[in-house]
């Protein structure tokens, strides 16, 4: 009511000083009529809030003569910055009062006609006791009569407003004002004068980047503007291809992040810009100044060589040269950031920015600012500030004005199982249309040992179709992925998860993720298979994270749900017991191994159990530690690493040993940089001895000594086999993991079929077991398979190669991606098949992987064929890790694309077939004939091939 009494005033003074003003209750009725009027003013009086004054500086750019704006403060504190900041949009009349001596200053601001009127009043209430309110006016008009154009009545003129009248950006932002300048100190603040001078009103940031290493950068430096005294308005960013080219000669500062793809090639995101720039021979751009600040890795193509020193940051570099040709005046010399740095490109990011604060006068600003997502924080700083991972995440998937969710919150939903993504595909085609990035995420499901009832299946093939893009991904991780749901769905997809039995808690993040075990049915009796699959359920809930945000942020509905998560009107946080504020320094994967089979790739994990089995009976597990596969190109730091075995434990102790190995990492592995983090670097760093040590210590009880095992292979079963409880298995091949068209059909079919009968098993090489099939059902699958040609014994699955093929999602979702995987590895592998053919060996198993990036997620580092992606349809090649994951294969070319691929193997394919021994496999024989040097320790990742 005091707010509604408010504004009548407010309007009825306006009228006492304009007779015939038309008064509108919203700034868009007010704007609509006064672009209709000639003279006069059309006025809209609102009341002073943050989205209210978001809306009033977004409108007077436009810079309508015939509009008005009163915003009316009922409430303290009242804040005068944003009415002050209307300043410097040139030609705007700005004022602020107390409602009862606001008459001058609606006087002047109603017969103002240069441009629009801002009046701030606030009402005595509001400014009670508040002693540096200042009331002021701000008017144009007398700057042509040779007066100051900001006057006030108080001497002691308010802080915040004296500090935004003193700042060095305020002087150049309103050039040729009569406010006084402060006297000039040194030669930086001369430059400063003389770099910005010219530089008007806003500076521009653009970049173009893959990964989102240079937009990070760009939004820094927004940041820092902004909350230095930019407008907010008056700092505009976004992708190099998304601006006009032809509108740059209109700028009078533009600042370029620029990161590097492919072979000294743009991002995509700013290839079209570049290619536009290269053909405008008519652009003169002496009134422009630019800065430029470029990414790259030097050792990208090989430390020292002529390549990577010709496309070390290449496009940056570019540009900078097209630029300044075009008449364009460099403000500060170019800045570049080095993945080979310590810190990668944070190191020249951090001295670049430092000389830009300087001459953009902004150094002195914190680093947050209105409207965006605020400082970046580091992931610890997340972890403990959100609540036990709430965040805001509730508030943002209610959002639907946007497609994407806050930056801190893309970092928390990783937790809860997703990943916010964009389809890179279309990247270029959006930004050239002005709107967002077709944001989208990618959901993996909390599955432990890949075990679903064709009810679930059932359930996930709906969800699919109905939330998602139409296919399940069956991961290496045992579990389904679905692809391409919108925000506005995120919690209708998991609420219909959540009927079905299923969730999606720790499905990624720094926890302990899905616990993987054996799929393969033919490794032991069906009663001891389910025996191992009971104790992996009891590692996986055992160390589950116990916060109720999943359940609050995706699965609560209405307010009576809402109601029972609230302690004295805040939510209680709950305490995690395993994981505190900080949870883990990064994720921690762990797998259990029924041998002989190790179809999980145990040594590939974080930690992993290998069950012992004699005479029919689970004795127990060896236990390993310190395995995992990601690194990053050229960092020496980085380095894939296989697991050691360190000992024995009991059935009933896994869980605590898991819990274990878990805290040390806890307590123990680097938070100061994540690609350090993992617990293979942790045992590498202190030694298996001191781990197992730590871990004995925290069980109150020694491990025993590893038992005799043995792995004899790692591929899934294709085909059908009856199990000891006399119902059968049948092990499908499903290409690279995705289920769609035909296999999505007939799995289906089955599910339906004989639903109630049947399970389906995930395996770790993205293919899928249906088990526990009817004597009498048989024949129906079979009729089913063979209808809808679904691939699932020796003839069907075509090759050894196929058979054996692992791929990542890779493009066109995955951020991290580098070049293709899933989309391009069969077409690969197809040329490969017609190579093996001619050699006689297409039926011989071969493990072939391939990933879009060194992140590893295929476990490409473990496979006899493996390809890293580098950049678009260029790979490096690895050869010669075994066929049973005991050994890491190593780098034998580098940057090749397919022709060279094949060109590289069909030799090899052609001496295997014609010199290898008795079962011999392709990486032991690789090793043998000295083609590779055998990779036994990650350490030596790095190292030349001795061949």
């Amino acid at each position: 009511l005091r707010s509604i009494s408010a504004m009548d005033s407010a309007q009825t003074l306006l009228r006492q000083v304009a007779k015939d003003a038309k008064v509108f209750q919203t700034l868009s009725a007010a704007t609509a009529a006064a672009a209709q009027q000639e003279t006069g003013k059309c006025w809209a009086v609102l009341p002073l809030t943050r989205d209210s004054m978001a809306e009033v500086h977004t409108t007077l750019q436009d810079g309508s003569g015939t509009l008005g704006v009163i915003m009316v403060a009922t409430a303290a504190p009242v804040s005068q910055m944003e009415v002050l900041r209307a300043m410097e949009y040139s030609g705007v009349f700005v004022a602020s009062s107390e409602m009862t001596k606001a008459m001058p200053a609606l006087a002047a601001a109603s017969t103002f006609a240069a441009g629009p009127s801002l009046v701030l009043l606030a009402t005595a209430e509001a400014i009670k006791g508040d002693e540096n309110w200042t009331a002021f006016m701000y008017d144009p008009r007398r700057e042509d009569a040779g007066s100051d154009a900001f006057v006030t009545d108080n001497e002691r003129v308010r802080s915040e407003i004296k500090g935004f009248l003193n700042r060095q950006n305020l002087l150049t932002l309103i050039a040729k004002k009569s406010l006084p300048a402060p006297a000039v100190e040194g030669e930086e603040s001369g430059e400063l004068a003389q770099g910005l001078s010219e530089a008007s009103k806003t500076v521009t940031i653009l970049y173009s980047s893959d990964t989102g290493h240079a937009e990070e950068c760009a939004k820094a430096v927004a940041r820092q503007c902004r909350n230095g005294g930019f407008a907010s308005s008056a700092v505009r960013i976004g992708t190099m291809d998304s601006f006009d080219v032809g509108a740059l000669a209109a700028e009078p500062l533009v600042v370029f992040c620029v990161a590097t793809a492919g072979k000294g090639e743009f991002c995509g995101n700013g290839r079209g810009f570049f290619g536009k720039l290269s053909s405008r021979t008519d652009l003169d751009l002496k009134d422009m100044k630019y800065c430029m600040f470029g990414l790259g890795d030097s050792h990208y193509w090989g430390k020292g060589t002529e390549d990577s020193r010709i496309n070390f940051a290449k496009p940056a570099r570019d540009l900078d040269d097209m630029l300044e040709k075009m008449g364009a005046t460099r403000m500060m010399p170019t800045g570049f950031g080095d993945d080979q740095d310590v810190d990668q490109y944070h190191t020249g990011f951090g001295e670049w920015k430092s000389q830009l604060y300087s001459r953009l006068g902004v150094e002195a600003a914190a680093a947050g600012g209105g409207g965006d997502d605020g400082p970046v924080k580091s992931d610890e700083m997340i972890k403990v500030e959100t609540r036990q991972l709430r965040g805001s995440m509730k508030e943002s998937f209610d959002d639907i004005t946007t497609g994407q969710i806050p930056f801190q919150d893309t970092k928390l939903v990783k937790t809860h199982g997703s990943y916010q993504q964009d389809d890179r595909d279309l990247r270029e085609e959006r930004q050239k249309m002005g709107v967002e990035n077709a944001f989208s995420f990618m959901i993996r499901i909390r599955l432990p040992g890949g075990y679903c009832t064709a009810d679930q299946w059932l359930a996930m093939d709906n969800i699919c179709g109905t939330f998602a893009n139409g296919t399940l991904k069956i991961t290496t991780r045992q579990t389904w992925q679905v692809h391409g749901v919108l925000k506005r769905n995120m919690k209708a997809t998991m609420q219909a998860m959540n009927k079905a039995c299923m969730d999606t808690v720790a499905a990624c993040g720094d926890v302990c993720r899905n616990v993987m075990c054996t799929s393969r049915p033919d490794v032991c009796s069906k009663e001891l298979h389910d025996e191992i699959l009971n104790w992996t359920y009891s590692i996986h809930d055992h160390c589950l994270p116990r916060s109720g945000a999943y359940h609050e942020i995706f699965l609560m509905q209405g307010d009576e749900m809402a109601e029972k998560t609230q302690i004295m009107g805040s939510t209680p946080v709950e305490e995690e017991p395993l994981y505190g504020l900080t949870y883990l320094p990064r994720k921690y994967k762990v797998a259990v191994a029924i041998p002989p089979s190790n179809d999980v790739d145990l040594f590939a994990h974080c930690c992993g159990f290998i069950a012992i089995i004699e005479n029919g009976k689970l004795l127990g597990f060896n236990v390993s530690v310190g395995g995992g596969l990601g690194f990053t190109h050229n960092n020496q730091k980085t380095h894939p690493r296989l697991a050691d075995v360190i000992g024995f434990c009991k059935p009933s102790d896994a869980k605590y040993v898991c819990e274990c190995v878990l805290t040390v990492s806890r307590d123990f592995g680097d938070r100061t940089g994540r690609k350090h983090a993992r617990i293979k670097y942790t045992v590498e760093d202190y030694g298996p001895e001191w781990f197992k040590e730590q871990i004995e210590d925290r069980l109150g009880f020694k491990l025993e000594p590893a038992k005799p095992y043995r792995f004899e292979h790692r591929g899934d079963l294709h085909g059908w086999v009856k199990g000891s409880n006399g119902l059968w298995n049948c092990g499908l091949l499903v290409p690279i993991g995705r289920v769609k068209d035909n296999s999505r059909a007939c799995l289906r079919k089955i599910a339906e079929e004989l639903k109630g009968q049947v399970a389906f098993r995930m395996t770790c090489n993205q293919s899928v077991v249906i088990e526990d099939i009817p004597e009498a059902k048989k024949s129906l699958v079979q009729k089913l398979l063979a209808e809808y040609k679904v691939m699932h014994d020796k003839e069907t699955t075509v090759s050894g190669l196929r058979r054996n093929m692992v791929a990542c999602v890779a493009l066109p979702t995955c951020p991290l991606a580098f070049a293709e995987a899933e989309r391009y590895l069969p077409t690969l592998v197809e040329r490969l098949e017609a190579v093996t053919e001619r050699c006689g060996i297409s039926q011989e198993d071969i493990v072939i992987r391939m990933t879009g990036c060194p992140n590893s997620c295929g476990r490409p580092s473990m496979a006899e064929i493996g390809f890293i992606g580098k950049a678009p349809g260029t790979y490096n090649m690895y050869l010669g890790a075994d066929f049973v994951g005991h050994r890491l294969n190593c780098l034998y070319a580098e940057s090749v694309n397919e022709d060279q691929i094949i060109k590289i193997l069909t030799p090899l394919f052609g001496k295997y077939s014609k010199e290898r021994v008795k079962n011999e496999k392709f990486g032991d024989f690789l090793v043998r004939t000295k083609t590779v040097k055998p990779m036994q320790n990650g350490r030596d990742w790095w190292t030349t091939p001795e061949v």
